[in-house]
């Protein structure tokens, strides 16, 4: 009986097949965990496979392909993947992005098992901005491309839609996946945040951030949520959002009336990459990674690969095989191309923890020293610390995210008939409105008609403002107090510091932390009381001879990103 062998290389593995006569019985079955919108396509692929009968070692060999979130197996993967919580255990995993496996390998028990250097990618797709179609046509589409930095950029300015011709449509609103689940928003904020591609967000890389974050109206579990919403809103109403250009082509194939207009970037995020990545995990032996590698060269065979353009994606090297499944008149550039962004494993958790920080929500009552010592200059600058101190509040009040609930402090002595301090703005949401007056701008009108005058009122201030946050905690947030002040305390007639601190322990309360973050302006400042009533706090204090650089460490604790 003849026995035809042939010897491939798939995925650097060597396999044999042969035929039919050459391979009997059940066989060998690869289990690959796919993503949801490649899981019909390389299901359908797996059965052609089967069907050329192919075999490693004289064992004839399948693959399985189950549906599953690449963030759900980013965070299962491991030694200790539980089978009956987290379905079939895989023995290679198909994520949409590259960015999945960094994220998991970042992790020290999914490491050992991802093989980064040796996971090809199977196909491709462009990660653009959804932007419903009469909103496209208001900033020139057809006849000119828009590009999503520019769109963006319009808006980060302060622009609205009146200047594109409609004014009833108010300002733009932002939609975004959760990035933790979405592989359009990881790439997203990899190249919004860290627009060096260094793998860290500098201070200013930073502050920009947050400028961005205060653009995010619309927030969602997954995009698909996201596309529904801006599907059904009206056209105000309707949020721009990245998304993966092939889920875009199979959502105007499915609600044709709804169109989305997909905006590429010209130097933006980098692409969704398909990597098909057979684990070095202890379940996967030789014959099965074998069979995986086998499997990944057939979905890059011109069969798989024909498969895939079909379905609306690209080819590995971004080329669009057939053009017709992108079409142009829905907006659709089959000719686009990304450029390669790579980060670390670490760049990854860093900007995802980063923006986790950025978003959450926090409860910060922000207490100004106005004494009379803030009127002394600041050598070099021809300002006082009062004027300086003002110019940071002021850009850190423009970075207070929309979920940050803020208030507005002045302390020095005696500003009211019974206190120390005067509260110039209520504990409320940034992005809400004080009646007709946005919050921010009330913050900032109050702080440009600070004077300074007095004495320095600080612990029964410190004291007072530690209560009202508490008696205003929020559990879902981080809530703490910011005090910035230049001196020591001043007033005779108020607690003492062993007073402070007795009142400050008996108040605190573990379900309730309340930490007081201290920023001490010049050499004068009392550090060692600041850095006592931290303490107690669980907060921290810094101090800093250098004027101008305590100042930029308020512009970003407004922020919040905390002192070093």
């Amino acid at each position: 009986m003849a026995v035809v062998t042939v010897v491939a290389l798939a995925g650097g593995a060597a396999y044999a097949w042969r035929g039919k006569s050459g391979c009997n019985g059940p066989p060998v079955t690869v289990t690959v965990a796919a993503a949801p919108d490649q899981a019909a396509v390389m299901t359908a692929m797996a059965d052609a496979w089967r069907g050329t009968r192919p075999a490693v070692n004289g064992k004839c060999v399948a693959a399985r392909v189950t549906s599953k979130e690449s963030g759900a197996v980013a965070a299962a993967l491991g030694p200790g993947w539980n089978e009956g919580i987290d379905g079939a255990r895989p023995d290679a995993w198909a994520p949409e992005s590259r960015l999945w496996l960094l994220a998991a390998a970042n992790r020290p028990d999914a490491n050992a098992v991802i093989p980064l250097a040796e996971s090809p990618s199977i196909a491709s797709s462009a990660i653009v901005l959804a932007v419903r179609r009469p909103m496209a046509e208001a900033r020139g589409w057809p006849g000119r491309t828009v590009d999503w930095w520019e769109l963006l950029g319009a808006f980060a300015e302060g622009r609205t839609w009146a200047q594109f011709g409609h004014p009833e449509w108010g300002g733009l609103r932002f939609g975004l996946a959760d990035p933790t689940g979405s592989t359009a928003s990881m790439h997203a904020l990899l190249t919004l945040l860290d627009r060096d591609n260094d793998g860290k967000l500098s201070d200013a890389e930073f502050a920009g951030s947050v400028g961005f974050a205060q653009m995010v109206t619309d927030q969602a579990t997954d995009t698909k949520s996201l596309m529904d919403k801006a599907a059904a809103a009206e056209i105000p109403a309707a949020p721009v959002f990245p998304v993966i250009e092939r889920d875009l082509v199979a959502r105007g194939a499915t609600d044709p009336a709804h169109d989305f207009v997909p905006v590429y970037s010209s130097g933006g995020p980098a692409y969704a990459d398909y990597p098909f990545a057979t684990l070095t995990a202890p379940w996967v032996d030789d014959v099965k990674r074998q069979a995986a590698g086998a499997f990944a060269g057939y979905l890059r065979g011109a069969a798989g690969q024909r498969a895939y353009a079909e379905a609306g994606f690209r080819g590995p090297d971004q080329a669009a095989a057939q053009p017709a499944a992108l079409p142009g008149d829905r907006g659709f550039r089959p000719d686009h191309r990304s450029p390669p962004r790579a980060p670390a494993a670490a760049a990854v958790t860093e900007v995802l923890g980063k923006w986790a920080a950025l978003e959450r929500p926090v409860n910060l009552l922000i207490v100004l020293d106005v004494s009379g010592s803030m009127n002394d200059p600041v050598p070099g600058t021809g300002a006082t610390r009062l004027q300086l101190l003002q110019q940071a509040a002021i850009r850190g009040i423009m970075l207070l995210n929309n979920q940050t609930s803020v208030g507005l402090w002045a302390f020095s002595t005696k500003l009211t008939p019974t206190t120390d301090y005067q509260e110039l703005v209520p504990l409320g949401l940034a992005g809400e409105n004080i009646g007709p007056v946005p919050r921010r701008q009330a913050m900032v009108a109050a702080v440009q008609g600070l004077t300074a005058h007095g004495g320095t009122g600080l612990y029964d201030t410190v004291h007072d403002a530690y209560l009202k946050v508490q008696a205003s905690w929020r559990p879902e947030a981080e809530n703490f107090v910011m005090v910035i002040t230049d001196g020591r305390n001043e007033f005779d007639d108020g607690m003492t510091r062993p007073e402070l601190v007795a009142k400050l322990q008996q108040a605190n309360r573990p379900d309730k932390p309340t930490p007081v973050l201290a920023i001490a302006v010049g050499t004068e400042a009392d550090s060692d009381a600041l850095q006592e009533i931290s303490q107690i706090t669980g907060g921290r204090t810094f101090t800093g001879r250098d004027v101008n650089a305590v100042l930029q460490e308020i512009v970003l604790a407004f922020a919040g990103r905390l002192p070093r």
